[in-house]
């Protein structure tokens, strides 16, 4: 679990599931800096912005909210309560799928909306959420 869902967490809060960035996902940064190794472009930097993406994001589920941010420079975060979430949309190409990562976009009432790509497993972080927003309301 990352610094940023730490330091959003509130009194009484515990993190029930968390979400990574699939290594999978960045498969075309490495495929690129082994073919810039023959050329002039240094490969490193494709290499750097691999993992600053999977470092920098955090998506996490707790027993009140959902907390998650994407990005380094351009940042994109969700801190939003669970009676407040309206739906957990997963997008997956066949990519996606193989690999088993996806984008996850949560949208909250109002409108509100943050997706968060290259998430592992997101068909298993959506069950997390629906359960407990179930559980909630039971």
């Amino acid at each position: 679990m990352g610094a940023f869902v730490e330091s959003s967490l509130i009194n009484g809060e515990k993190v029930e599931c968390s979400a990574t960035i699939s290594w999978f996902s960045q498969f075309w940064y490495f495929v690129w800096a082994a073919i810039l190794v023959i050329t002039v472009v240094p490969p490193i930097i494709l290499i750097i912005l691999a993992i600053i993406n999977v470092a920098t994001t955090e998506l996490a589920v707790t027993n009140k909210k959902v907390i998650g941010k994407a990005g380094f420079i351009r940042r994109a975060s969700i801190d939003m309560p669970l009676s407040k979430l309206e739906s957990i949309n997963i997008e997956q190409g066949i990519v996606g799928r193989i690999f088993g990562y996806g984008r996850v976009s949560i949208r909250g009432i109002g409108g509100n909306q943050v997706s968060i790509p290259f998430v592992k497993s997101p068909m298993d972080f959506r069950r997390v959420v629906m359960n407990l927003i179930d559980q909630k309301t039971a």
